[in-house]
């Protein structure tokens, strides 16, 4: 799928976000949408400023599950997940999160993709708690569950990235050229906020 028509696809789930839920639309509108580079960000993440993705991740989900990404992104952002992280491990934090987040959503009816993080026993439990209870799990586990979040861990992107490949396999050479050019525009990672950032966006989200 070319950029445009994932832009599109985003631009249609967001829409259907601020009709079916005004609460988390009106928060997903906070977060300009941005392409990407794949070698950071494997599904999609938020810094808190911008909600950057993966195009042939987005590519792999149908609309209801794209509505589910945007607002878990813009969801841990009204958390302010990117504040409370603090001194934790950002491996642990990020899955602890995600499991905080998850069910939110999914009890609010909205459809999650293949493989979203789910265990009722952390039902109501803040990031906070799930993360203390994470620690204390076997670690090698815990390493392949959580494999780069990016904020989220849903498989779907496994096989996306897969088909990515045999597709650009199969392009004409002009094709793979004109590919070449659209990485060049594909945002980089992020740095990292600082304290007095993480307090401002706090603020701003909260309000």
């Amino acid at each position: 799928m070319g950029n445009s028509k994932v832009n599109d696809k985003l631009a249609a789930a967001r829409t259907r976000l601020i009709l079916d839920k005004p609460f988390l639309g009106a928060l997903v509108l906070r977060l300009p949408l941005v392409a990407a580079d794949p070698k950071w960000c494997k599904t999609a993440t938020t810094n808190a400023k911008k909600f950057f993705y993966n195009k042939e991740y987005i590519d792999a989900l149908d609309i209801q599950e794209t509505q589910f990404i945007l607002a878990k992104q813009a969801l841990h952002c009204a958390l302010s997940h990117f504040a409370r992280r603090q001194h934790r491990i950002k491996q642990r934090w990020d899955l602890a999160c995600d499991y905080a987040v998850n069910p939110l959503l999914i009890n609010d009816g909205l459809k999650a993709p293949p493989g979203t993080l789910m265990d009722e026993n952390f039902e109501g439990m803040t990031a906070e708690e799930i993360y203390h209870f994470i620690g204390e799990l076997d670690n090698e586990e815990s390493d392949l569950n959580g494999q780069s979040q990016d904020l989220d861990k849903d498989g779907a992107h496994e096989s996306a990235e897969k088909d990515g490949k045999q597709c650009l396999e199969e392009k004409t050479q002009n094709s793979f050229e004109d590919d070449i050019n659209e990485m060049q525009d594909l945002a980089p990672q992020p740095a990292e906020l600082n304290p007095q950032e993480q307090e401002e966006l706090s603020i701003q989200w909260q309000q």
